[in-house]
């Protein structure tokens, strides 16, 4: 991969002047937004500070400065910049360095502060991939990272870009390209300023390196101009190495004559800035271009560059990529032997580098196993003390519901005998009440039987036919006179129409009515006045009712009104 990331911090440090004590003011009580540039000179004041004593000296001068102020973001800073410092460049073993910055993590989640968490979780993932090279513990770091930044806005937290680069580029290191891809894009969707201009372009790059190991050759010079269009000045270098990277592109396409001064500028500008590692990178491909020319001059004169630089940049790794072009060199320049030799080491360098690539997977693969193991374990260790504290929590309540049942059953059974008292009290008056209504109503219906009696007296001259006719059509019980008879009826012979309806289900309305009549031993003349019809109809009924029922004489039918 042809191209560097400056350090986490160090690259802000540098671009800052120093700042007294006094200045420090201007941090007190400020969002992270507006002192983002403070908060680095800041760190680097501590740095430049050469003593470690002094520098812890200073940095407890600070700390008290923001807690007399009651600023604790500030007095976070301070804690975050020393377990970052003792961690990172102090050399203290791991195993302490790894308890600070988890204990880091776990303190600012508390009080979530100035996006301290973002940035521990950060520098807790970087340390975890560079000294511990615990990928999956990284990677788990960064999730959770990922996670908070999804409730982030980038114009409060300035650092977003590099916190998704970051994780981005973790991706890209183990070919995880479409994930990779993801985060880059995020990051350069943020708004370019001079504070992130150096993290965008080198997302814009590395997107561009992307498509380029996909052979997606068109879609990485997108990217690769997008970074040579920028107009932030901080971001020349990027501007460089994007334009090599162009002439990579170019040499992929075998169109070496576009290649060359892409590939040039990147070289020239490489040694100036002694960017060995891309300096490398471009003379290997200059010198398979001039190869290809027939310039077996200048070609030379680009492989020794190339050795040079790749052990300047402590890069071995590179080996792979020239020695195949000093053997195709030495073959054209008719030294066969030698040429076959640099097959060879073509071949050892090549399987040194999948070698170790392997390894790293095959490490991170274990890593994933002991991570899930550990996991498992916890889980098995919290279920199982989780149950003996649930055995005994249990037990406790069983006994002190066994207490509390005895009190209430005493209480239940003396409250449910009572209860028991009063509603066989209450039903036994309530059946007489209704008893008593029913039989009111009853008389009613006499009464106005009598009344027809008397008018039927009074009009000796009308005949029989004429009395009935004249009942026909007038109506001495309504419908809402029978629904309320009815619901005396059910109190004062509960069940008795619904046991009728279940064992005599093919009866109509009005035979039920007949039935309900009936139980009341009611006579065919006081039935006729009650339904408003004449004694003949309740006649016609009662036979039709025994020939539905198929029994043999009303005695049978009477009967059987009364057993129901």
């Amino acid at each position: 991969m042809r191209w560097k990331i400056p350090g986490l911090i160090v690259l802000f440090f540098v671009l800052f002047p120093e700042r007294s004590l006094a200045q420090y003011d201007t941090l007190l009580h400020k969002p992270y937004a507006k002192k983002v540039l403070g908060v680095h000179a800041m760190y680097k004041d501590l740095i430049d500070i050469g003593d470690s004593a002094r520098r812890e000296e200073k940095a407890a001068e600070i700390k008290s400065f923001a807690r007399r102020h009651k600023d604790r973001g500030l007095e976070l800073e301070i804690e975050l910049f020393l377990v970052f410092w003792n961690a990172f460049y102090q050399h203290q073993p791991n195993d302490v360095s790894l308890r600070k910055l988890t204990g880091l993590v776990a303190l600012v989640s508390k009080e979530n502060i100035d996006f301290l968490r973002a940035r521990a979780l950060r520098a807790l993932a970087e340390f975890y991939w560079k000294y511990e090279k615990n990928y999956e513990q990284a990677f788990e770091q960064y999730l959770l990272l990922d996670k908070e930044l999804a409730s982030a806005r980038a114009d409060a937290y300035p650092e977003m870009a590099r916190d998704l680069m970051q994780i981005g580029e973790a991706y890209y290191f183990f070919q995880d390209y479409p994930v990779a891809r993801k985060y880059f894009k995020r990051a350069i969707a943020l708004p370019e300023t001079a504070f992130n201009t150096m993290v965008l372009n080198a997302a814009r790059n590395n997107l561009g390196l992307c498509y380029q190991q996909e052979n997606e050759l068109d879609s990485s010079d997108h990217y690769f101009n997008e970074v040579r269009k920028t107009r932030f000045p901080e971001a020349a270098v990027w501007k460089r190495i994007a334009t090599g990277n162009l002439g990579t592109n170019n040499y992929l396409r075998k169109q070496f004559d576009k290649a060359i001064p892409l590939l040039e500028t990147d070289f020239n500008g490489a040694v100036t800035e002694n960017d060995y590692g891309c300096a490398a990178g471009a003379a290997i491909l200059l010198a398979d271009i001039f190869r290809h020319k027939g310039n077996m001059e200048l070609a030379g004169t680009f492989i020794a560059h190339a050795q040079t630089y790749i052990q300047k940049a402590e890069q071995p790794d590179r080996l792979r990529l020239l020695y195949p072009v000093m053997s195709k060199w030495y073959a054209a320049a008719g030294d066969a032997e030698r040429s076959k030799q640099y097959v060879d080491s073509s071949v050892a360098a090549f399987n040194r580098y999948n070698e170790k690539f392997s390894a790293l997977k095959v490490l991170r693969a274990q890593q994933k196993v002991d991570r899930q193991r550990e996991e498992l374990q916890l889980s098995a260790f919290t279920l199982e003390r989780q149950r003996k504290v649930a055995e005994r929590n249990l037990l406790i309540l069983l006994v002190l519901i066994l207490c509390i049942a005895i009190v209430l059953i005493y209480f239940i059974q003396k409250k449910r005998q009572l209860a028991k008292d009063l509603k066989l009290q209450a039903a036994t008056q309530e059946l007489e009440l209704a008893r008593a209504n029913l039989n009111r109503f009853t008389e009613s219906i006499l009464e106005k039987n009598r009344l027809i009696e008397q008018l039927q007296n009074r009009n000796p001259e009308k005949d029989k036919a004429e009395l009935f006719q004249q009942l026909q059509q007038s109506t001495i019980l309504t419908e809402d006179d029978w629904q309320s008879f009815q619901l005396l009826f059910d109190k004062a012979y509960p069940g008795f129409i619904l046991r009728v309806k279940e064992k005599q289900s093919e009866l109509s309305t009005g035979e039920l009515r007949y039935f309900v009549l009936a139980r009341l031993n009611l006579s065919t003349k006081e039935m006729a006045a009650m339904l408003g019809v004449s004694p003949n109809a309740i006649q016609v009924m009662r036979h039709r009712i025994r020939k539905k029922l198929n029994l043999a004489d009303h005695t049978a039918l009477d009967e059987m009104i009364k057993n129901t």
